[in-house]
């Protein structure tokens, strides 16, 4: 695959869901995955081509290492969450958490991938991006709209 492949699945100006494998393999850095998801972030995301919308859920993981590790990893990981142009935190409301239940119900999502995806879908967002090989037949099988844009899929960059 290219970076042409990963243009085509994220069209510009559609929205999408970024899932929390997808940040962290941006802060990281020397994942796999993490051209792909410098281009999703930098080039499509930062420059406004699209809009990214995450989770509350995403922040509870994404916080965690950087809490351990102090201060200045921290501030990097919240100034990210916080301040990252075009990107939107979506917080877990009543209909968020519903959506999650019915996916959990028909799939064997875990409670944090099932609310990613419940954002995607309680807000109409078209597109997932996300690392997990799990995801596509959860989202085959519980009937969503959803089109998952799969990281490793679109490598090399």
């Amino acid at each position: 695959m290219s970076r042409a492949s990963l243009e085509a699945a994220i069209p510009p100006t559609t929205p999408f869901v970024l899932d929390t494998s997808v940040v962290l393999a941006y802060l990281n850095g020397s994942e796999a995955a993490s051209p792909v998801a410098a281009v999703v972030l930098d080039d499509f995301v930062r420059t406004g081509r699209n809009s990214a919308t995450i989770s509350t859920v995403t922040v509870t993981e994404t916080l965690v290492r950087p809490f351990g590790a102090g201060a200045p990893a921290l501030g990097i990981a919240e100034a990210f969450l916080m301040h990252f142009p075009n990107l939107k935190v979506e917080p877990v409301d009543y209909a968020v958490a519903r959506e999650a239940v019915r996916l959990r119900a028909v799939s064997s999502l875990r409670t944090p991938d099932a609310l990613v995806i419940a954002t995607a879908s309680v807000h109409g967002i078209p597109i997932i991006v996300a690392n997990d090989d799990k995801w596509l037949r959860a989202i085959a099988t519980s009937g969503q709209s959803a089109t998952l844009c799969h990281l490793d899929s679109h490598l090399p960059i």
